[in-house]
């Protein structure tokens, strides 16, 4: 459990990539930002997580996070550092990929994202290509499931994907066609809402190869551009 200095630390830094602190409060905290390496890297993080959502606030909502009361500093400071790297054009900075727990450089392509505060391995796939952008994603780390991702189309499309530890049983979830599916010790489940059966077929099949080892990339690239083309309104 974080301790009331460190959500206060936190909203402090909030407020201080805002713009939000006095001259008084700015200068104490630059003080503590020059010697505590902790403090320096969560308001880095931080900044460049803001800008991103700045950039990218006509399309793409904000992330929601587990509740302070069970969220450790080291936690937010872990998910502050994976939410910071950005991945593709228009992408929110939460979508990095991280196969060995390092932040990496920014990639090209539908590849698969990682989030530091999840079970190594855990994949979120990126359908951009297919004309689905990641509006949301709820992360709550040691629960089930460990995390929601909801996708949206220009024509009324919805997706959402969660994932749990196999073996959990998460609450139903209401949806026109799903598709679920096991790698190593996670289980996935893909719930459409409206969208026509032949492309959310084509989705779920790119989604499943972005969360799997040694996938195509091509393929993958390839049948998301297949379920774009031609795509007709969802009705759901």
């Amino acid at each position: 459990m974080a301790s009331n200095s460190e959500n206060e630390d936190l909203l402090r830094l909030n407020a201080l990539v805002d713009g939000e602190l006095g001259p008084a409060e700015r200068a104490e905290i630059a003080a503590r930002l020059a010697v505590e390496r902790d403090l320096a890297h969560a308001y880095a993080t931080l900044a460049r997580l803001k800008a991103t959502i700045g950039e990218a606030a006509d399309e793409m909502p904000a992330i929601s996070l587990p509740s302070a009361k069970r969220f450790n500093w080291r936690h937010l400071t872990a998910l502050a550092a994976s939410l910071a790297v950005v991945i593709g054009i228009g992408l929110l900075a939460a979508k990095v990929m991280l196969p060995d727990r390092n932040d990496v450089g920014p990639t090209e392509g539908p590849t698969a994202l990682t989030l530091a505060s999840l079970p190594a391995g855990t994949a979120i796939p990126r359908l951009d290509n297919a004309g689905l952008k990641l509006v949301s994603l709820a992360v709550e780390p040691g629960h089930v499931p460990i995390f929601t991702a909801t996708y949206r189309g220009p024509h009324g499309c919805r997706l959402d994907l969660r994932a749990w530890p196999v073996g959990a049983n998460p609450p139903a979830l209401n949806g026109t066609s799903r598709h679920s599916w096991t790698v190593g010790d996670i289980t996935y489940e893909l719930v459409a809402h409206g969208m026509p059966r032949w492309r959310f077929a084509i989705v779920a099949d790119a989604s499943e190869l972005q969360t799997r080892l040694n996938a195509n990339p091509d393929r993958i690239d390839r049948r998301l551009r297949q379920a774009e083309i031609g795509a007709p309104p969802c009705n759901g």
